[in-house]
């Protein structure tokens, strides 16, 4: 082999060890950094997209902020952070004024730890069997069938609410005026800014308002209202209230205070 064809090979040599040199030195990093940087750029594009669907959820949520504040204040009012009966003494006389009767007596007892209320299975399951109808004889004429019974509401509960955090307050409120009035007051007062359920309901009256001459028709309507925050603090709150303006009837006699005295 002569030194020309030594020296060409040499040379095609050094130009492929030349080339593979520049291609990993020179070419591969920026393929590298092209690829990243594209990469990079993707992440950026959907972490802008991201923020841009929260920008309009915030946007959305921020024209909600008004309503959203006006339901709260309506709820805080329903269902305060404390007993608060001093206010609701006050609505209990404005009721009063726009049902036309007056408000005689006033009590109210230590708040009770909400209890969850068990469901229709736990009660299905400790109801006493049906007895089975016997059938009828040969001949005998078939026995009407039974009406259907009224099918009750169903129960809705909330696991957020616990005794820990809810509670309510048995009161009594004795009032006087006709049996109408006495349910359009009752009406009103379900119906009010406070959370009030009515469960009991007695009358020394008619039932259409004529008691005998002289005696005035007298009502008295049982109830809860209800608070955010366990059975004990409720009663450090009407402890520490100031004693309740007691409301006097026609007869002179006065009502009990909030305190339940």
């Amino acid at each position: 082999m002569d030194r020309n064809r030594m020296f060409l090979i040499a040379a095609a040599l050094t130009g492929v060890v030349v080339s593979v040199l520049g291609f990993l030195v020179g070419v591969q990093p920026q393929l590298s950094a092209t690829t990243a940087a594209g990469e990079q750029q993707a992440n950026v594009e959907a972490q802008n997209a991201a923020l841009r669907e929260s920008l309009t959820q915030l946007e959305e949520d921020n024209a909600e902020l008004p309503t959203l504040k006006s339901d709260l204040g309506t709820l805080t009012t329903s269902v305060p952070s404390q007993a608060a009966l001093s206010s609701f003494l006050t609505e209990l006389d404005q009721l009063a004024d726009a049902s036309g009767t007056t408000i005689t007596g006033f009590t109210s007892s230590d708040a009770v730890s909400y209890e969850p209320v068990g469901s229709d299975a736990a009660a299905a399951a400790t109801a006493p069997p049906e007895a089975s109808a016997a059938p009828p004889a040969a001949g005998a004429p078939a026995a009407p069938a039974a009406p259907a019974l009224p099918t009750a509401p169903e129960l809705v509960t909330d696991p957020l609410v616990t005794a820990a955090n809810f509670s309510s307050i048995p009161l009594t409120v004795s009032i006087q005026g006709s049996y109408a009035q006495a349910r359009d007051f009752l009406g009103k007062l379900q119906g009010g800014s406070r959370l009030f359920l009515v469960t009991a309901f007695a009358s020394t009256g008619s039932s259409g308002g004529g008691a005998a001459a002289g005696t005035p028709d007298r009502r008295a309507g049982g109830g809860l209202v209800y608070g955010r925050q366990d059975a004990a603090a409720p009663q450090a709150d009407q402890a520490a209230e100031p004693p309740a303006a007691t409301a006097e009837g026609t007869d002179g006699t006065s009502s009990d205070t909030a305190a339940g005295q």
